[in-house]
């Protein structure tokens, strides 16, 4: 009986699977979706005022393992306008990209720095206001809303270059074509893609920095929407797929 029941199950979730690809248009294999341009060949001339002091490469073959993706681009940036001491002087930007039937459970730095031996004190969900250039508009800026979530995270063991262990994190995603603000929303997001022939997801994670001093929350959101306000435009013209 039990092996009857079974056959009975697979044969009408066949049924059903085969009712929903033909009738309801369902595709539950997605296809790869390249970006229009690797992240590493981004236009540092569109990114002024902020000058590319680094771009860094993961030669780990284990790490690119773990991370899933060689599509990534790790730069650090430096805002000439902040004050020398400022202690959002510097960002690291760290993007990866996901695409075809992407990894269901997403990266997240609550997991990558908790086991690089952090911890996590604080986690913010919040919706970050960006002020982006817009050529068609006669004010020149558009108004763009993103979630996004902030961690603040603290070193078990103090680093003596740094004047405090607490630092923050600021990261969103990309998933087939809208913003997220983490991970549970961007495994929705990849769940309900139902009838696409394809699937993405994209993270942008910030970290900002100085030697001198270590910024606070409120400090790593407003740069984060300082800096994002030029780097999004850009990414989305020259680097992220068309989701349309």
């Amino acid at each position: 009986m039990p092996f009857v029941l079974t056959a009975v199950s697979l044969i009408l979730g066949a049924s059903f699977l085969t009712v929903g690809k033909n009738v309801l248009n369902l595709k539950p294999v997605k296809k790869e979706l390249p970006l229009k341009a690797p992240f590493d060949e981004m236009n540092e001339t569109a990114l002024l005022p902020y000058k590319v002091v680094q771009k860094q490469k993961i030669d780990n073959k284990d790490v690119i393992e773990s991370l899933g993706t060689e599509n990534y681009m790790q730069w650090v940036l430096e805002d000439p306008q902040a004050a020398p001491g400022s202690p959002v002087r510097y960002c690291m930007l760290f993007i990866t990209y996901y695409t075809g039937n992407p990894d269901q459970v997403p990266h997240v730095p609550e997991e990558c720095y908790t086991g690089g031996g952090s911890d996590v004190t604080e986690t913010t969900d919040l919706m970050m206001t960006l002020n982006m250039h817009d050529p068609n508009s006669a004010a020149k800026t558009k108004e763009m809303r993103i979630p996004a979530r902030c961690l603040m995270l603290k070193r078990k063991s103090a680093d003596i270059l740094q004047n405090s262990t607490s630092f923050p994190i600021v990261y969103f995603f990309k998933v087939n074509g809208v913003y997220r603000g983490n991970r549970n929303t961007t495994r929705l997001a990849l769940a309900n893609n139902f009838t696409s022939e394809y699937s993405y997801f994209s993270k942008v994670e910030l970290k900002f920095f100085n030697n001198m001093a270590t910024p606070t929350k409120q400090q790593a959101v407003e740069a984060s929407e300082k800096l994002l306000s030029i780097a999004l435009p850009e990414l989305e013209a020259r680097h992220w797929p068309d989701w349309k």
